[in-house]
């Protein structure tokens, strides 16, 4: 077995993750990740919950899916079972382990997945982290990316983990890799021989920021949620009331899966109060045109209290 950390958790698993971060053999693991026989279980399942169409299930306590590559259950945020379909191996699974089946248990651990980067201002001492959200091509990748050029280091690139409470937000590690683009990775000095290539049909590449990398929680100062508009310059403005809520139960990394899930109590309670505790700003871009510099400018004038 294999012991990793992720999300301040440690994790036990008999597939090999090259991203992950090792975790001390020593210690005792949070989840653990087993393939096991789950085909039946989950079908099974899915056809008594009459969610047959959907090939999935969300619950606090049990969640199963199925999909091109297999089977899988998660109980109680601490056990993931998967079984892999003929022709498929345990590597070819590992992107919806971490993914749908992480986020699954995170969920069911009382911690929000978040759809976004997680960066931090190095320059600046006990600085807290800025998440940075945004609508599908709005340029978030590439402004981590930007973020990371101008001093910021990374904490968790694609989906964050988020804990909540009356003290505060608190967001925790992934790993020390980011996912970017074909195109994005030709626009740096980066070589495509030396990154390992993700085949998760979006022809992406891991590209590593091991001395970027901050390894311990942080507190979280904001939500950076990028948008496209019909706009001439980059324009930013922080939500309010309700509009901030949503911006949490909307970037959910399961969001995509919609559900009776989402309508939970508890799911409600966590995401009100990690509205209470992050402030959200919204940051429109001109459709067209590099508006990075100008994005990433703004961010540090929200860090530094110039825009409230």
């Amino acid at each position: 077995m294999h012991k990793y950390s992720i999300y301040g958790l440690s994790i036990e698993s008999d597939v090999e993750f090259m991203q992950l971060e090792k975790a001390d053999d020593e210690k005792k693991a949070d989840i653990s990740i087993i393939s096991r026989g789950c085909h039946e279980e989950v079908t099974d399942y899915l056809e008594k919950m009459g969610a047959t169409q959907k090939r999935y299930e969300i619950g606090l306590e049990y969640s199963c899916f199925e999909n091109k590559g297999g089977f899988y259950t998660i109980r109680d945020g601490k056990e993931i079972r998967y079984e892999c379909r003929d022709g498929y191996t345990k590597e070819m699974v590992t992107g919806w382990l971490l993914g749908y089946c992480l986020a699954m248990a995170l969920l069911q651990r009382g911690v929000l997945a978040i759809h976004c980067s997680a960066v931090v201002d190095a320059t600046r001492e006990g600085e807290s982290a800025v998440l940075i959200a945004g609508e599908p091509g709005a340029g978030k990748s590439s402004t981590t990316r930007k973020l990371i050029e101008e001093g910021y280091k990374i904490m968790a690139d694609d989906v964050a983990a988020l804990t909540v409470s009356e003290e505060g937000a608190y967001v925790y590690p992934a790993f020390p890799y980011q996912k970017l683009c074909r195109n994005e990775v030709k626009s740096t000095d980066l070589d495509l021989d030396d990154l390992i290539y993700i085949n998760e049909d979006k022809d992406k590449f891991l590209v590593p920021v091991k001395d970027k990398f901050v390894s311990s929680k942080r507190s979280v100062g904001f939500m950076a949620f990028l948008t496209v508009e019909n706009v001439n310059e980059v324009k930013v403005k922080k939500m309010t009331g309700m509009d901030q809520l949503f911006a949490f139960k909307h970037n959910l990394f399961l969001h995509r899966l919609s559900g009776d899930w989402e309508n939970n109590p508890k799911l409600g309670q966590l995401c009100l109060l990690a509205a209470s505790k992050c402030p959200v700003y919204i940051i429109a871009r001109p459709r067209e045109g590099n508006s990075k510099e100008r994005i990433v400018q703004i961010i540090g004038d929200i860090q530094k209290g110039k825009i409230l």
